[in-house]
């Protein structure tokens, strides 16, 4: 299919089109997407997730909805306001419904809750209802409840605690997570830089996450955290009838039969960004290292997975400007030929390899670097309210491979592409980002930058 159809342009700007449309219901007033605690951190709620690079994408998407909810205007007691939404991606296709924000505050005006119960139509797996609901108790504290449920196949029950701040001084973060999902549009096309379009495999994922999360922020810029976690896999038929089915065509794989994996993980962090989320500046470094095993196999050798995720602001034509670069490593060690194919580093998707649908290349290691320019071109007013318009010329470079040696520094992934953005500051970035890659043209609708 072209990318210039004229379907795939109108359905892409839909999105835009609903930020354009109502902002003064979406952005009406400021609420802090972050809001100051006792020890002035401005990044420690941004807690990781596990190691996937699928599963760091789901859980910004996630981590973007919620900051656009905050940011609807808030009137006391309670505010309810009916809205549009729409996502695109590869392997999905499109969605699209509404919401309905209920949000309760105090007679301070702080908000206390959200409830959004939400439907939405997709191709592939019919009708979806569901809802939403975040409490902050504190301005430390959140918790949050994700429920879902589809007429085909999908199912998701997500629970959420996070203390960013706990402790007279404030200094230690505590968080926990316990997820349980069946994923319908998981895809695998083979271990390799290589691999074909045309292997593309379907497979659904059954999962149960728990997650137990312990820091401590060493001072502002600085934080360490420790996680233990425990993670069972099944898989099970995809839901794409047109591809092929991945026990099928790959039944001696790693990790085919499911796994249980517990695994430990320590992180260190260190961010001097503006803001967490339209950051104009400053410098982000992620290192954790994760220790691995799967319980399913007795005699499975443990491994470890290193990941290094590095980004860098820099503003420029006094300060009009401003361009990011990204650096990701990302690998296995061990007895890598035991370990399941989906705990693996991938490449492929809005948030790395942008020419590629999520988790499009699989090995033992991932090395990426993304480069973009972020350009404002206009400043709309629109129901009294000013919005950004940006456009964002990018480059996407990377590779997956078994190890980087001499030889395996050729046949890079290369992505050139461009984004249109709409800012409603200071929280919220509606996107499309159009790329192109070997396999063609592909697009991203969505919300938040994709690093």
């Amino acid at each position: 299919m072209s990318f210039f159809k004229s379907e795939w342009l109108v359905h892409s700007l839909i999105p835009l089109c609903c930020i354009l449309m109502l902002p003064n219901l979406l952005f009406g007033q400021e609420y802090p997407a972050k809001r100051d605690n006792a020890s002035g951190l401005q990044h420690a709620a941004d807690i990781p997730v596990r190691g996937t690079e699928a599963e760091r994408s789901e859980a910004q998407e996630a981590e973007a909805r919620e900051e656009a909810l905050k940011s609807l205007a808030v009137h006391e007691p309670y505010t309810v306001l009916p809205l549009p939404v729409f996502h695109y991606d590869r392997n999905e296709s499109y969605w699209a419904g509404a919401v309905l924000p209920i949000l309760e505050s105090n007679s301070k005006g702080d908000l206390q809750h959200i409830y959004a119960p939400f439907y939405s139509h997709n191709r592939y797996i019919a009708e979806t209802f569901g809802l939403y609901y975040y409490g902050y108790p504190s301005d430390t504290t959140q918790y949050s409840v994700t429920a879902d449920y589809s007429t085909k196949v999908q199912r998701d029950i997500d629970l959420i605690y996070k203390n960013v701040a706990a402790g007279e001084a404030g200094r230690y973060i505590l968080a926990g997570r316990v997820n349980w999902f069946k994923n319908p549009f998981r895809r695998f096309f083979g271990i390799g830089n290589q691999t074909s379009e045309n292997g593309e495999t379907s497979y659904t994922s059954g999962e149960t996450l728990v997650e137990l999360t312990a820091g401590i922020n060493i001072n502002q810029d600085v934080l360490l955290m420790w996680t233990e976690h425990f993670h069972d896999i099944r898989l099970d038929a995809g839901i794409v009838n047109s591809l092929p089915q991945t026990q099928a065509q790959f039944n001696h794989l790693p990790g085919i039969e499911g796994a249980t994996i517990v695994g430990h993980k320590l992180t260190a962090r260190y961010d001097t960004r503006d803001k967490q989320l339209l950051s104009t500046r400053g410098t982000y470094v992620n290192l954790s290292v994760e220790l691995n095993q799967n319980l399913q196999h007795s005699g499975a050798s443990p491994w470890v997975r290193t990941t290094l995720d590095a980004r860098h602001l820099l503003p420029h034509y006094d300060d009009q400007l401003v361009f990011v670069a990204r650096f990701l490593l990302d690998t296995v060690n061990g007895h890598t030929r035991g370990i399941p194919f989906y705990e693996r580093p991938t490449l492929g998707g809005e948030t790395t390899l942008r020419g590629f649908g999520q988790s499009r290349f699989i090995d033992d290691s991932a090395l990426l670097l993304n480069f973009e320019e972020r350009i404002p071109i206009r400043q709309v007013k629109a129901f009294d309210y000013l919005l950004d318009l940006e456009v964002a010329p990018f480059l996407d470079i990377g590779r997956v491979s078994s190890g980087f040696g001499i030889r395996d520094i050729q046949d890079f992934q290369v992505n050139p592409g461009i984004g249109l953005r709409v800012l409603a500051r200071p929280h919220v970035v509606g996107r499309l980002d159009v790329a192109y890659g070997r396999d063609g043209e592909n697009f991203f609708v969505g919300l938040d930058y994709p690093f």
